[in-house]
């Protein structure tokens, strides 16, 4: 290839994410993209709103996600009431009164609920208030994550510091309890 040829934005796209296709998989660190960028021409407030784009989109993903689940998971324990309670009326039914299926006027009702319960809860889309609470969730989470792992990893330390603390006491004890002669000759008359 020529060192002389020029490419437009969209042939500079179309070469970059074939080259990624092609490379194996690694991470890349905020500044290592801020030096591409700058190598490519980019302006670093381009990349840094780029950035925050796709991260904002990867959280609002992940956002989305727990919310689908938590209401899924919802959803299939309401189903699993529903079952359990039902089979347990109608063995009741089935063995008292085995004519009379007084057992529908608990369980039709109820099955309405839980259809309902599925309609909204699976397929309503996920409002916006719902979507910035549970994102707010996952960002404090992860400021969590990150404090107790600092904090643990202090704590190792101290405790790893008290540890040789305790057992330079320990050996100094020792020593003082095997010689006790000597430390009455080190301290005077």
């Amino acid at each position: 290839m020529s060192k002389d040829q020029n490419y437009s934005d969209e042939e500079v796209r179309a070469i970059i994410e074939r080259a990624l296709k092609e490379q194996p998989s690694s991470d890349v660190s905020h500044d290592e993209l801020l030096s591409i960028g700058a190598g490519v021409g980019l302006s670093r407030a381009a990349l840094e709103n780029a950035a925050r784009d796709v991260t904002d989109a990867r959280l609002r993903k992940a956002a989305e996600q727990r919310i689908v689940s938590r209401a899924r998971r919802g959803v299939a324990a309401h189903a699993f009431v529903y079952l359990a309670v039902n089979a347990i009326l109608f063995l009741i039914n089935f063995l008292t009164t085995p004519g009379q299926w007084w057992v529908l006027f608990a369980a039709l009702p109820w099955g309405l609920g839980l259809i309902l319960h599925a309609g909204f809860g699976l397929f309503s889309p996920v409002s916006e208030r719902r979507l910035n609470r549970e994102k707010r969730r996952l960002l404090e989470a992860a400021n969590l994550g990150v404090n107790r792992l600092v904090e643990r990893r202090a704590g190792i330390r101290i405790a790893g510091a008290a540890d040789q603390i305790e057992a330079a006491s320990d050996e100094q004890a020792d020593a003082e309890s095997e010689h006790p002669q000597s430390k009455r000759s080190t301290q005077g008359p």
